[in-house]
């Protein structure tokens, strides 16, 4: 999916597409004025999709006087799509029509130290199982988007770093789970993803920062709708934001990265110190289940776990200011399956900081909120990112009558 930062254009049947699920139906004139096309653009985008099965119409609006507007509005069923979210602690898997909603969802355990093809296999039988128990003819599902941690290469579908583990790099992820499943697979950044996710169950037009953290943290953005990318869709590592310069050593060669002082593995980490709070909360699983247990006991007023998720959202905090100033963004989303037990804690800590810190604060608010879908707001965007895909391709017109 083109945007910002690679070749940007406007992806008009995405644009489009998105306006008449945001408004449930809506006309062609209408349709022109939000999208700023031309009235002949937008008719031959409106009869693409509606040879494709995606929209259809629904009568005419009331007149004043002049032609009756014809109204067109989503087929939700006409097609579906596979959306997983995954990093090496957990993962989810969801099915979602093109309005979005899901119609079918999976928790799966993360990769861990397992080889790729193990749990590519344990993918590709949740997907049968979804597709099985929504009553889903696979020859009726676009396809299945992964949304995982970076740096990734999308166009090759393959991820360029050695985790979880050092056989995960360059293995051919996308190409692997096609073989298995028989559907086209793309693979996604999980913070961009879980703003498109984000992005397309609410306002189509929506710009906002999108702050992620499951295993680790990371950040995307949406700009009027559209993600910005970068050169090669591996920018905006909030992750990677320096937070204490003299602080320990990151894999990424910087110093005091949010990621390595203030995520749920490093959180997990800084409890394991404390032989007391392990003993009390049960410690010792995986560094996710781990920050669940310290996110939970603090809510239930433990002074050790409290002071450790305090301390985490501070300095999540810090990082995000620099998020904020570099954008002058007025709306942060937090997502991710680590703020389930404490987001409101987070929320809360990141809104006062912001409040404080944010350069641009005295000439406007920055809102920051939890999504509505915490754990499948990355996989909902991976499924979205399918549908995208889809309707940019060069040879949209060939497969207009699938």
């Amino acid at each position: 999916m083109r945007s910002f930062g690679s070749g940007t254009r406007v992806p008009t049947l995405a644009a489009v597409l998105d306006i008449i699920r945001e408004r449930t139906t809506v006309s062609r004139v209408e349709l022109a004025e939000a999208t700023g096309l031309t009235q002949a653009t937008m008719t031959r985008a409106v009869r693409k999709l509606l040879a494709m099965g995606f929209v259809h119409e629904v009568g005419t609006a009331r007149s004043n006087g002049g032609k009756p507007r014809r109204l067109l509005e989503l087929q939700p069923e006409a097609h579906y799509q596979v959306g997983i979210q995954f990093d090496r602690f957990a993962s989810v898997g969801v099915v979602v029509d093109l309005a979005g909603r899901i119609v079918a969802r999976r928790e799966m355990p993360g990769p861990g130290e397992r080889r790729p093809r193990e749990v590519l296999a344990e993918f590709a039988e949740t997907v049968r199982s979804m597709l099985d128990a929504a009553s889903i003819d696979r020859s009726n599902v676009l396809g299945i988007g992964l949304a995982t941690h970076g740096p990734q290469d999308r166009e090759a579908g393959v991820l360029l770093t050695p985790q979880p583990t050092p056989e995960w790099l360059r293995f051919p992820v996308a190409a692997t789970l096609a073989d298995l499943t028989g559907l086209p697979v793309v693979i996604e950044n999980d913070a961009t993803a879980a703003g498109i996710g984000l992005q397309a169950r609410g306002d189509s037009a929506s710009s906002f920062a999108v702050v992620f953290m499951s295993g680790g943290i990371g950040s995307g953005l949406i700009i009027d709708g559209h993600p910005y990318r970068g050169s090669t869709s591996n920018g905006l590592e909030l992750g990677h934001i320096s937070v204490d310069a003299t602080g320990p050593r990151c894999d990424c060669g910087n110093r005091g990265c949010v990621d390595n002082v203030a995520s749920p593995t490093a959180i997990a980490r800084q409890a394991a110190a404390n032989p007391e709070l392990v003993a009390r909360l049960g410690l010792g699983r995986d560094p996710l289940s781990d920050f669940s247990s310290v996110g939970r006991a603090a809510i239930a007023g433990d002074p050790d776990a409290a002071a450790l998720i305090l301390l985490s959202a501070q300095r999540l905090s810090i990082a995000t200011v620099s998020l904020v100033n570099l954008f002058d963004i007025g709306r942060v989303v937090l997502a991710g399956s680590a703020f389930a037990e404490t987001g409101a804690v987070y929320r809360d800590a990141v809104q006062q900081v912001l409040d404080e810190s944010v350069f641009m604060r005295h000439v406007h608010g920055t809102r920051v909120e939890l999504a509505d879908n915490l754990t499948e707001a990355a996989a909902i965007g991976g499924a979205v990112v399918v549908l995208r895909n889809r309707l940019e391709s060069p040879t949209v017109g060939d497969w207009a009558a699938i």
